[in-house]
C-alpha cells in the first residue's frame, strides 16, 4: 500500500513526520512473494472456539497441520477442519467451505497455465502473475521468525495473537495428493513429475523447508479446469501435530482459437494496419 502526500500549502517538500509514514507504508504488503512463498505450514493453536455458532466448544482444527494463505498482515487458513449442523451436536468436517485456491470468495477465476519451456518445454505450467494466488510457493511457518520486530514477516508470523506461530519441532512435513484431475502434473524446478512414485511427497523437517511446486499439463491438453487436492502430514511419531484438512488449487487451460478464427482476426488486424496507413499518407 502507498500512501501520497499531497502538499497544500504551495511548497514542494515533505515533511519529516510525512516522508516516515509515506516509507512504512511503502513497503511490499507481502512478506516472501518475491521468492515465490505466498503459503505457509504451521499448526493451529487455538483450543476453544471463542465466538459464533460454536462457541465454547473445542477447536476440531487444533494442533492439525494447516496450509496458511499469506494475506499481508495476517493468514487465511485453507481447508481447516470443521464444524457442521447444530451446535448441540455438531458434525466435525475434515475441510471448511474456504478450501480452495484461489480462493472461491476472491471470485477470481483458476490460475491459468502458460508455456513453459526448458525442463517445462511441451507443457503448459503454472508461474507467478497478477493474482495473489500464483505465488504457489510453501514454506515453515518459522521462516518468518525472529525479523525485525514490526516489519512485515514480523507482523505476519504474530497475527491472530500467535495462533500460528508455534514450532514445529520434531516433524515431518509430506504433501499428500489426494486426487487430481487426469492430466495434471506436479514438479519442481528439479523434477519433472514429483508424485509420479507416490502420492506423498516429502518436503522436510517442521521448522525448515521450502516446496516451489510447478502444476502443469501438455501444451495439447484439452481446454478446461484442473484440479489438485491435498493433504498435509506429519509423518513423524517424534511430533504429536495432526494432518491438515484437505484443500485444493485450481487452474485453467485456456481453449486454442479455430483457424478460422485466426484468418478473421489476421484479416482485421491487416484492414486496420492498411486502414491507418492511407490516413498518414493524406
Amino acid at each position: 500500500m502507498r500512501l501520497i502526500l499531497r502538499n497544500t500549502t504551495g511548497g514542494t517538500a515533505l515533511g519529516l513526520a510525512g516522508l516516515m509514514i509515506l516509507a512504512s507504508l511503502d513497503a511490499s504488503a507481502s512478506s516472501r512473494h518475491d521468492e515465490g512463498i505466498g503459503f505457509y505450514v504451521g499448526y493451529d493453536a487455538l483450543a476453544t472456539i471463542a465466538s459464533g455458532t460454536y462457541a465454547s466448544l473445542s477447536n476440531p482444527n487444533a494442533d492439525r497441520l494447516t496450509l496458511l494463505l499469506d494475506h499481508g498482515n495476517h493468514f487465511h487458513g485453507i481447508g481447516t477442519y470443521g464444524y457442521a449442523g447444530p451446535a448441540g451436536a455438531p458434525e466435525i468436517l475434515s475441510t471448511n467451505s474456504n478450501n480452495r485456491i484461489p480462493e472461491i470468495s476472491s471470485r477470481e477465476d483458476p490460475l491459468p497455465l502458460t508455456a513453459g519451456s526448458g525442463l517445462y518445454g511441451g507443457t503448459l505450467r503454472s508461474g507467478v502473475g497478477d493474482s495473489e494466488y500464483s505465488y504457489l510457493g510453501i514454506a515453515s511457518i518459522q521462516s518468518l521468525a525472529g525479523h525485525v520486530p514490526g516489519g512485515v514477516e514480523d507482523v505476519l508470523f504474530h497475527s491472530s495473537s500467535n495462533r500460528w506461530s508455534g514450532t514445529l519441532d520434531g516433524a515431518q512435513i509430506a504433501l499428500r495428493l489426494v486426487n487430481s484431475t487426469p492430466g495434471l502434473h506436479i514438479g519442481t524446478e528439479a523434477i519433472r513429475d514429483a508424485y509420479s512414485g507416490s502420492d506423498v511427497f516429502a518436503l522436510g523437517t517442521g521448522n525448515d523447508f521450502e516446496f516451489k511446486p510447478i502444476y502443469w499439463v501438455d501444451a495439447d491438453a484439452a481446454a478446461g479446469v484442473y484440479s489438485a487436492t491435498f493433504e498435509l502430514l506429519n509423518t513423524s511419531a517424534e511430533s504429536p501435530l495432526l494432518s491438515s484438512g484437505t484443500f485444493s488449487f485450481d487452474f485453467a487451460v485456456s481453449p486454442v482459437p479455430e483457424p478460422e478464427t485466426y484468418a478473421m482476426f489476421t484479416a482485421g488486424l491487416f484492414l486496420l494496419t492498411w486502414g491507418a496507413r492511407r490516413r498518414a499518407r493524406r
